[in-house]
């Protein structure tokens, strides 16, 4: 992904004349002020030399030539540069550049804009950014360019979007059989949010060596029997850990679940190169403590690339209107149009093909209990 990537900002280089920046000179004064400031101050003949030029501005001074690739924009005399965002920490972003990482900030009026479509800047974000100057040993820059995301994995958060990946090819969804307890609703939340971004969902299962009851082998079945992966896993144990490793290779994924399920241990089991740091479960809560506190793109060493999210205590969709939930429910999909009336929500409807089903169990209860629990939250947000 990040330098594995075409990052070299362009084939080949051509000689352009660019307009001045109008901005970066000094506002123009009528010559009777010049004159008058000139033999009035003793630094007038430094403002002179300062100033773009004493001759009168044609055509061509009003121009200068620089160089840049081919399908480059030119910035400040400086080619643009490719690279991918692999963490964003407060206002500084990381960049994988062609050669080395860069932390760069934004260029203000794209940030007002990533900020109106409520999509600020998020790992995987493959951007053009201005390299600082030749030699600069804080290798700094500023990023002028987001490329349009081909996925995403969002969740709504305090009012806002919040983007948690982007350009990612699979969402690793991690749960833990017990210690935090096991919830499926939240399971088909991230799976809603996953369809809707664009990627394949796979259900990871974490922890199995603490419970021995019959729950887990229901939800295992429950998510196998309508098409989805499904790993139950343990890190104690070392088991399914292979598993893990296989589906992740040569591909870019996400992980994502609550705080305490297990993403930091299950990389390191599945990668030891990681050394990621890992916490425990609280005593009394029986919640997990976030040990991952930004989003973070890394290199898996036997191919492939993971970005691991910080732990949530909840997750909210973002910006799915209630007549996409249907779709996402993938074992919805071939009774829609066997409902009796025409944009058929599913819940009360008479002759509706998914409640018939639901009632006799060929949709798991607690499947079709999400969908309406969705349902019933995104027709009450469109309500205010």
């Amino acid at each position: 992904m990040p330098r594995d990537a075409d990052q070299s900002g362009g084939g080949k280089k051509k000689k352009v004349r660019v307009d001045l920046r109008r901005n970066r000179g000094k506002v123009a004064r009528d010559k009777g002020a010049w004159t008058r400031g000139f033999h009035s101050q003793a630094d007038g003949a430094h403002d002179a030399a300062g100033g773009e030029s004493t001759r009168g501005k044609g055509s061509l001074s009003r121009k200068r030539t620089i160089t840049v690739g081919e399908d480059e924009k030119p910035v400040e005399g400086v080619s643009l540069q490719s690279g991918m965002i692999v963490a964003v920490r407060g206002l500084i972003a990381e960049v994988d550049g062609p050669t080395h990482r860069w932390n760069c900030t934004v260029r203000r009026v794209l940030w007002s804009r990533l900020m109106s479509e409520r999509q600020p800047l998020a790992v995987g974000d493959r951007v053009r950014f201005l390299p600082g100057l030749s030699g600069d040993a804080t290798n700094e820059g500023v990023i002028e360019h987001v490329e349009p995301r081909q996925t995403t994995l969002t969740r709504q958060y305090e009012d806002r979007m919040q983007v948690l990946a982007a350009n990612v090819d699979q969402a690793l969804i991690i749960a833990a059989a017990d210690e935090p307890t096991l919830r499926p609703h939240l399971i088909d939340r991230f799976l809603v949010a996953a369809h809707k971004g664009g990627m394949k969902p796979i259900i990871v299962i974490n922890k199995i060596d603490l419970r021995a009851d019959d729950f887990i082998e229901d939800v295992v079945a429950r998510y196998d029997e309508i098409g989805y992966t499904i790993l139950p896993i343990s890190v104690v144990k070392k088991a399914g850990i292979a598993e893990v490793r296989e589906v992740m290779k040569g591909q870019t994924s996400v992980l994502v679940g609550i705080s305490g399920v297990g993403k930091s241990s299950i990389l390191n089991a599945v990668d030891p190169e990681m050394k990621l740091r890992v916490g425990e479960v609280g005593e009394q809560s029986r919640r997990g403590k976030h040990t991952t506190t930004v989003a973070v793109l890394l290199k898996l060493s036997f191919g492939g690339y993971v970005v691991d999210t910080p732990g949530m205590r909840q997750f909210e969709l973002a910006h799915v209107p209630a007549e996409e939930v249907e779709a996402y429910f993938i074992e919805f999909r071939e009774l829609i149009g066997k409902c009796k009336y025409h944009g058929c929500r599913h819940i009360t409807e008479d002759g509706c093909a998914i409640r018939a089903a639901a009632e006799a169990d060929e949709i798991h209860p607690e499947r079709y209990a999400s969908y309406v629990k969705m349902m019933t939250e995104r027709m009450a947000g469109e309500k205010r």
